[in-house]
């Protein structure tokens, strides 16, 4: 049963994979918020859709580093009407709209462990650990092809 679980959050996944449009369209588009009050969203929607602390701090902490490693120079024409305050904020905004409808309650079993690779340096994550990761992934790589070069 445990195993069905899995495979629908993971079949969940490569569907939003598969379609990156509602990403693209989001991603070319500049934020209105800060980073950092899309930051202070986010945290406050994970943990109202029950993530715990803990998984909120490895998870934001991950954002951040992979958000501020995106650079002023690398920004396109798009990008640079935004500025990059506003392309690291989209990323977080995207992943706001793409992670939620979650909401709390949800009998899926989302606090259940699973053994992988070492994503984001550890080998047991969450399955709303993994469903943040993948989600987060889209939205940085539909960024970083609509808002930066090369």
């Amino acid at each position: 049963m445990n195993k069905i679980k899995f495979c629908i959050a993971f079949a969940g996944l490569a569907l939003f994979l598969a379609q990156p449009s509602s990403i693209a369209y989001g991603a070319g588009q500049c934020s209105e918020k800060s980073y950092r009050e899309a930051r202070s969203a986010m945290t406050s929607r994970l943990l109202a859709t029950g993530y715990s602390k803990a998984q909120v701090g490895f998870l934001m902490r991950n954002a951040d580093r992979m958000t501020s490693a995106l650079r002023g120079d690398k920004l396109n024409d798009s990008g640079q009407r935004c500025g990059i305050d506003s392309a690291r904020a989209h990323v977080l905004g995207c992943l706001d709209k793409q992670l939620f409808p979650l909401r709390s309650g949800s009998s899926a079993s989302l606090n259940e462990e699973k053994q992988t690779r070492g994503f984001w340096g550890r080998k047991r994550l969450s399955v709303r650990e993994l469903l943040f990761i993948g989600q987060f992934h889209g939205c940085l790589g539909a960024a970083k092809e609509y808002l930066f070069r090369g």
